[in-house]
């Protein structure tokens, strides 16, 4: 007589002649529970495959990325007769653009690093020819790029050298879904003052 789930909205609304329906969860759902309610009490239900009693929930499905189907059978008390229901849940993939940290080698970002925001600057000496980047994304299955280089999260991009004055540096992530993306920059600036105060 009606059909739950714990997170998403059953397309088109349940029907009992209905037997095929569609929902979708947002990416952070890993998993939910079906609630079937039979029209004849006497009856028995199964989601996918396992026991569930009438009214009650049953054990938390999990949810991959993409389609998931979930099939809940109630069988009639003659045990002759039975109708499938069907629920194919869409879990989409993670639009997780962000950086959880962003690390120099030399030099301090400026203001501190947050992952809302985007630009960056610090100074280094002028003895300073080279910098590593060290990007960490916040969500682990997004992709990371220094100046178009692919770096793995939480490590050393290759040295990046740097010319006397503005240097800017990129750190551009890619979400899981792969379309969406963000932008993190950094202007380095390398002092043209010689920072030697020894004698001879």
């Amino acid at each position: 007589s009606n059909l739950l789930l714990s997170s998403g909205t059953l397309t088109p609304a349940f029907g009992f002649a209905t037997t095929s329906y569609t929902a979708t969860v947002p990416y952070s759902v890993t998993s939910l529970a079906v609630t079937p309610f039979p029209s004849d009490w006497n009856s028995s239900i199964q989601v996918n495959g396992t026991a569930v009693a009438g009214a009650t929930a049953s054990s938390p499905i999990a949810l991959s990325i993409g389609a998931n189907i979930i099939t809940t059978t109630v069988t009639a008390q003659d045990l002759a007769t039975s109708k499938i229901y069907t629920v194919t849940v869409t879990r989409p993939p993670s639009n997780n653009t962000d950086l959880s940290n962003l690390g120099l080698s030399n030099g301090t970002l400026t203001p501190a690093f947050s992952s809302g925001t985007t630009a960056y600057t610090a100074t280094v000496a002028k003895s300073i020819a080279s910098i590593t980047v060290t990007p960490t994304v916040a969500d682990a299955t997004a992709a990371v790029k220094v100046n178009g280089a692919t770096v793995a999260s939480g490590s050393a991009s290759l040295p990046i050298s740097l010319t006397v004055g503005a240097n800017i540096i990129t750190a551009t992530v890619t979400a899981q879904d792969g379309v969406s993306t963000k932008t993190y920059t950094a202007t380095v600036t390398r002092s043209a003052l010689n920072e030697n105060a020894d004698l001879s």
